[in-house]
């Protein structure tokens, strides 16, 4: 299977609650990272983590998966259609 571009809007709600096992999960993934930046709201206790990964959809399944079954992570992902790639 061919790997693609594909980007992920990771909402963290209680987000105090979650990190350490959003970061772990991410951390395993690494190598397919490309681009990660992540935004705390001030003021409240939610943040957003935006990514750029280079995988297949099922090594994309399987991620977006883990990450949605926390409780109060979700998950949006959108593939890229990028020349050449």
């Amino acid at each position: 299977m061919e790997s693609k571009f594909h980007t992920l809007t990771i909402s963290v709600y209680e987000r105090n609650l979650v990190f350490r096992e959003v970061g772990n999960i991410l951390n395993h993934y690494a190598r397919f990272i490309q681009l990660r930046t992540g935004y705390p709201v001030p003021g409240t206790d939610f943040a957003v983590i935006f990514l750029i990964v280079l995988m297949t959809n099922d090594e994309l399944g399987a991620l977006s998966g883990k990450l949605g079954q926390i409780k109060n992570v979700k998950v949006n992902t959108t593939t890229l259609k990028i020349k050449g790639s």
